[in-house]
């Protein structure tokens, strides 16, 4: 009986580190997946829309305006997110974060139009 409650503490110990390996190594996958769907490239060309109005297309922006184009400012951008600030049906100024890999289309907008 001793021996079991041994070789199960020894086991307790052996697999304790795991879920940090895990982690990692979803972590290290997710990365992996990015690079091959061309996310990074597309987070690169976010980028450069910081400071600019953009008419950008996203279910997600289906739950803010009611429409699938979403006419906004964008304020900031990284790797995974977008921060845009824009008005809702209620003509209330929001500013909300979107994920960079839920949009499909993004169109650029100056004070004459659409470029």
């Amino acid at each position: 009986m001793e021996w079991f409650g041994l070789v199960a503490l020894c086991l307790v110990f052996c697999y304790s580190s795991y879920p940090g390996k895990v982690k990692r190594l979803e972590a290290a996958v997710k990365r992996l997946e990015k690079k091959q769907k061309g996310e990074n490239y597309m987070s690169k060309l976010i980028s450069e829309l910081v400071s600019k109005d953009c008419k950008i297309k996203s279910d997600d922006a289906l739950q803010l305006v009611g429409n699938t184009e979403l006419n906004c400012f964008v304020l900031d951008a990284d790797d995974e997110w977008i921060k845009v600030r824009f008005v809702d049906r209620k003509k209330n100024q929001i500013i909300k974060l979107l994920r960079i890999e839920n949009i499909s289309e993004v169109e650029i907008i100056d004070e004459q139009g659409s470029l």
